[in-house]
């Protein structure tokens, strides 16, 4: 296996191995189903010719009790086992996907935005559903009846060799050994197209969303039946390597059944050998071949296991991608000193999205606390780029921005967001209770006349009190019960909470009147004092005079040494 199959194999057993005592629990279900089965063909038939040669006096002798009370006893606990094997291994599935889910979110969450820019929002969803789901294959349909179907063999062959000669266990050796083969040779065939499957599921979905999530713009400029020919033939090809895979795993299952039945016929032959003479006696002389027909849903399962091994392991490198290196660059060593909080400031900063088409800059940016930056410039002139950048979600195209000495990308997220509050224009609010928005996984260390006073100070109180279940009111899907102006308040106290020594806010206040911002300011005031802050709006008018100005205006060529003439400052 190469290097990247060995990384996702460690992969999912990290993810798996959480739930490890539930898996176990469910393995060992699923092979006390199979032995159960196997016991309750064999002993049925070795119940039912030991009755006949008894109905017909070629037996003394025949307790009638145990056996019947086995094969009841066998036919139950097969019924129980098979039960309790799915509530469990699916219950442990679920939890290990959750588990999953979560990681990869917090492993998209220490990504700087540009990273996640670079993937089309259809494909980041693909993975977090799609892929991820396709990760249970590998417990419950690989590793899964791999170590059952090893579980029931050995003890078969531990029947095996109580019961009959040694060629009887060897036999059944062989029937495994050869099953596995086969399932190696299939698995080694359908590592391609495993790879190919969930690239063409990929491919489709991605294009699914992206059509749905563009539909109104392609049906105004005439382009959705081009679209959806394209996806109908992403489509066809999704199928078409779908209906491959299945047809290689189909193709598989005659040659094991082909298996199972050579080795119960060459058991019937033997077992038929040792009873003429006088080795075994009849009823076991029809058990042994029974026993190995049995063996057909245990060994049956290995070459689907092994052939799904190969989707599971495509889809784990999928989602691998995008939790590793889930925080930022640590190339420099430095950290800002704990004693005092670091000033965010910036040297000859270059802001946009290509060095060619730079979109501010170069700026010589240090905001002093108490006195926040305003910053304005007219659409499309990189008011929230600048903003990102100075948060470390967007990498600067030139010069640097710093927290105290130390470079801002040197630090991890965690520490870059323990002292920076972003609030960005565009917000995603879950449908979740107020007092979860305003302090996530945090009630201790904010009472509830914390929180009020944060919404007092948004001029939101008021608001929140009148309904009737207060801070434990839902917001709604996107804040949906909210106006646009009050959820940027509602996030904008959630901040106040977050209590941080930097503050970079996008329009905090579009949407509000005049009067509602002058009151929501002066009570933001000594908040304000204790921070650096940043604060991108197209309304300055509306603030304070005092507060500094920064005007973005449009870049000179990058040819140019007069860094002052890309910012004026009013």
């Amino acid at each position: 296996m190469h290097r990247h199959g060995l990384r996702d194999l460690r992969f999912l057993h990290a993810v798996f191995r959480q739930r490890q005592l539930w898996y176990w629990g469910a393995w060992a279900l699923l092979a006390l189903t199979w032995v159960a089965g196997i016991v309750l063909l064999a002993l049925s038939g070795w119940f039912i010719t030991a009755t006949a040669l008894a109905g017909a006096g070629l037996l003394a002798t025949l307790d009638i009790y145990v056996p019947s009370g086995g094969i009841r006893t066998a036919a139950i606990a097969r019924t129980l086992a098979r039960y309790s094997e799915r509530l469990v291994s699916h219950e442990a599935v679920l939890r290990s996907l959750a588990d999953l889910r979560g990681r990869t979110f917090r492993g998209l969450a220490a990504r700087p935005a540009r990273w996640i820019r670079a993937y089309r929002s259809g494909d980041l969803q693909t993975r977090l559903t799609g892929d991820i789901d396709t990760l249970d294959a590998m417990p419950l349909r690989v590793v899964g009846p791999i170590v059952a179907a090893a579980l029931s063999l050995l003890v078969t062959l531990v029947l095996a060799s109580w019961l009959a000669p040694w060629p009887a266990t060897a036999l059944l050796l062989a029937a495994g050994i050869l099953t596995l083969l086969v399932s190696l040779l299939l698995a080694w065939i359908g590592q391609r197209d495993s790879r190919q499957l969930v690239r063409a599921r990929a491919r489709e979905r991605i294009a699914l969303a992206d059509y749905i999530g563009g539909l109104a713009e392609l049906i105004a400029f005439h382009r959705a039946h081009d679209t959806e020919q394209t996806l109908a033939r992403q489509n066809r090809d999704h199928a078409r390597q779908l209906t491959r895979q299945e047809s290689v795993g189909t193709l598989t299952e005659p040659v094991v059944q082909a298996v199972v039945a050579a080795s119960s016929l060459l058991m019937l032959l033997l077992a038929l050998h040792w009873y003429a003479h006088g080795q075994i006696s009849a009823p076991v002389a029809v058990l042994l071949p029974l026993m190995t027909l049995g063996l057909g849903e245990v060994l049956g399962s290995l070459p689907g296991a092994w052939w799904r091994a190969g989707e599971s392991l495509a889809a784990a490198r999928r989602v691998r991608h995008v939790i590793a290196q889930g925080s930022t660059r640590t190339d420099h060593p430095e950290q800002p000193d704990p004693a005092a909080p670091p000033q965010l400031s910036t040297q000859a900063l270059v802001t946009g999205f290509e060095s060619r088409r730079p979109l501010s800059g170069p700026l010589d940016l240090a905001p002093a606390p108490g006195t926040p930056l305003i910053v304005t410039a007219p659409s499309g002139r990189g008011k929230s780029t600048l903003l990102d950048t100075l948060a470390g979600e967007q990498a600067p195209l030139g010069g640097s921005v710093r927290l105290g000495s130390t470079p801002l990308d040197a630090l991890p997220v965690d520490a870059r967001y323990a002292r920076i509050s972003y609030l960005p224009q565009t917000l995603h609010l879950p449908d979740t209770r107020i007092r979860e928005i305003l302090a996530p996984g945090a009630h201790d260390d904010h009472p509830d006349a914390a929180l009020w006073d944060a919404l007092h100070q948004v001029d939101l109180a008021d608001r929140v009190g009148a309904d009737a279940d207060g801070l434990d009111a839902r917001i709604g899907e996107g804040g949906q019960h909210l106006s646009g102006g009050q959820r940027q308040r509602l996030a904008l106290a959630a901040l106040i909470l977050q209590d941080r020594p930097i503050v970079l806010l996008d329009e905090p206040f579009s949407g509000l009147d005049s009067a509602t911002i002058q009151r929501i300011l002066q009570r933001l005031q000594p908040w304000l004092d204790r921070r650096q802050c940043v604060l991108v709006t197209h309304a300055p008018d509306a603030l304070p005079p005092h507060w500094e100005r920064l005007e973005l205006s449009r870049p000179v060529p990058a040819s140019s040494t007069d860094s002052q003439a890309l910012a004026a400052r009013g």
